[in-house]
């Protein structure tokens, strides 16, 4: 059983063989059978080497030159894409050229039609028609420049300088109006200022121009309060033929805000209907006739001076010097200058307008004569005694209508003519 075991444990055991190695390139035969013959061809150590050497030098040989093909193609063909560069950059300077020398064209053109003699612009024109001429000559020697498509660069290139010179002048022209609106608002703020200094003027004049009418308006109140007892009125207004009409036009260019065309007409209708005043009552006999003067009998009843007895006095006697200047209050045409002997002694009446008469009597001496048209403050003569007095003074009357009144009312207001 033992013995079993033992034989089996050799069966299962290989067989280990002894070989010698051999160098890598060692000698071999190769072996040819044909015909029952055998042929054998030794390759030594030294052809193997050889063989291996030729293979690497062949092998290290295509790589090189593999590589060297490779990176000369890369170089021609990175030498073509600057050379394509050139040629692009040349033809767009080219047509640049060309499309700045279309557009000075016109502008030498527009110099042209405003002074042809100019040397400077003939002498620009040559130097145009040469680089023009040389771009041609240029054209038509390369045959790698398309004609066509310089023509159609230096189209484009002339819309893009007149689309770039668009763009500078809308920023100049938005400049502009940045600056205008700058100023327009400068302008706004001087006109509203200007529109506040102008509605206190107006306001300034309303109120002076209704003060000179409420005094005119006491004046004119004066006078028909001393009328009112001889029965009569004066409406100064009533006597004013005036009228207006026609289309509305606005006057070119006035532009009003509505509170100052509002202040403006309030204010011209207040000038309009002080002037109508002033026009009505200018040839009122307003002030005193005489300069330095003593009221010495006044209107209405009073002692007689000669009877002692209670008279009627028509007018007002002012005393002053003899030789003192009378001088009228108003215009007017002298319907009488002569002596007269009915107690007036020299005397001078003046015709004035609206009715109005006025009466100067003892006079000294007499400077007018009758038929004459006289102006406000004129002198008509001087202070006397003649006539009926008893002394030497001015024997002042004023008349409305054929009807003595108080000359008082009048010598006491100021005459509008000095306003």
């Amino acid at each position: 059983m033992k013995k079993n075991k033992y034989n089996m444990k050799l069966k299962n055991k290989k067989a280990v063989r002894y070989t010698e190695k051999k160098p890598f390139l060692a000698d071999k035969e190769i072996i040819f059978r044909s015909g029952g013959r055998a042929k054998v061809f030794n390759i030594s150590h030294r052809l193997q080497v050889f063989a291996l050497v030729l293979m690497a030098a062949v092998f290290c040989w295509s790589g090189y030159n593999y590589h060297f093909y490779h990176t000369s193609a890369k170089i021609i063909h990175r030498k073509n894409k600057e050379l394509g560069r050139t040629r692009d950059a040349y033809v767009d300077l080219m047509t640049d050229v060309a499309a700045l020398q279309n557009n000075l064209k016109d502008v030498v053109s527009s110099m042209d039609n405003m002074d042809s003699d100019i040397d400077e612009v003939k002498n620009y024109k040559e130097q145009m028609q040469n680089v023009e001429d040389k771009i041609r000559q240029i054209a038509d020697t390369e045959a790698w420049i398309d004609v066509d498509k310089v023509e159609e660069k230096v189209t484009k290139k002339e819309a893009l300088i007149q689309k770039d010179l668009a763009l500078k002048e809308n920023d100049v022209l938005r400049e502009k109006i940045g600056q205008l609106s700058l100023s327009l608002r400068n302008l706004q703020e001087t006109v509203q200022g200007l529109e506040a200094a102008e509605m206190a003027i107006l306001e300034k004049i309303g109120k002076l121009s209704g003060q000179e009418i409420d005094q005119i308006k006491a004046s004119l109140s004066q006078i028909n309060n001393s009328l009112k007892v001889q029965k009569k009125y004066f409406n100064p207004l009533a006597n004013i033929k005036s009228g207006s009409g026609g289309p509305y036009i606005p006057l070119p260019g006035v532009h009003l805000s509505e509170p100052l065309n509002d202040k403006l007409s309030e204010t011209f209708q207040k000038i309009d209907m002080l002037d109508a005043y002033k026009s009505s009552i200018a040839g009122l006999p307003l002030g005193t006739p005489v300069y330095n003067y003593r009221i010495s009998s006044y209107f209405g009843k009073r002692s007689d001076p000669f009877k002692t007895k209670l008279a009627y006095h028509k007018g007002l006697d002012m005393s002053a010097s003899v030789g003192t200047r009378v001088s009228t209050m108003a215009a007017g045409k002298v319907i009488t200058a002569e002596y007269q002997s009915n107690g007036y002694g020299n005397v001078v009446e003046i015709k004035h307008k609206d009715g109005f008469l006025t009466k100067y009597a003892h006079l000294n001496k007499i400077y007018v004569q009758k038929g004459d048209y006289v102006t406000y403050k004129q002198a008509i003569g001087e202070v006397g005694r003649t006539g009926r007095a008893t002394g030497s003074h001015l024997h002042y009357e004023v008349l409305y209508g054929g009807t003595n009144v108080n000359p008082l009312t009048f010598v006491n207001i100021r005459s509008i003519n000095e306003s």
